[in-house]
């Protein structure tokens, strides 16, 4: 898949657990233990939900951010799982069924 268009959505800034992987400096970030992956950090997140560096503006770190942020592609995950699986992770609280459903449109908005 090439660019995402993102055109300010910032879905995936929101109850997503941002894990911080092994090409990441995690005393570059404010963190927090990830729920599901023992000793795993991820991104902290504001009282809301959101992702501690999401801003009026969208993300205040974008240039540096994780290479998740960098590598989240809305567009694969609803080619990956289906609706029903996405509807039971977000249930789970493992995920925003709202990236999904984006992914989803804009796959489908390319064809």
């Amino acid at each position: 898949m090439s660019h995402v268009p993102c055109n300010g959505c910032t879905l995936c800034c929101h109850g997503d657990a941002v894990r911080l992987l092994p090409a990441d400096e995690p005393n570059q970030y404010i963190t927090e233990s990830h729920p599901y992956i023992k000793g795993a950090l991820m991104l902290a997140h504001k009282p809301d939900g959101a992702c501690i560096y999401l801003g009026a503006g969208g993300c205040t770190i974008h240039d540096t951010s994780p290479q998740q942020c960098k590598e989240m592609d809305c567009r694969r995950i609803a080619a990956k799982i289906t609706f029903t699986q996405a509807r039971k992770l977000s249930k789970n609280g493992h995920f925003n069924l709202q990236v999904w459903a984006k992914g989803r449109f804009l796959a489908r908005a390319k064809k």
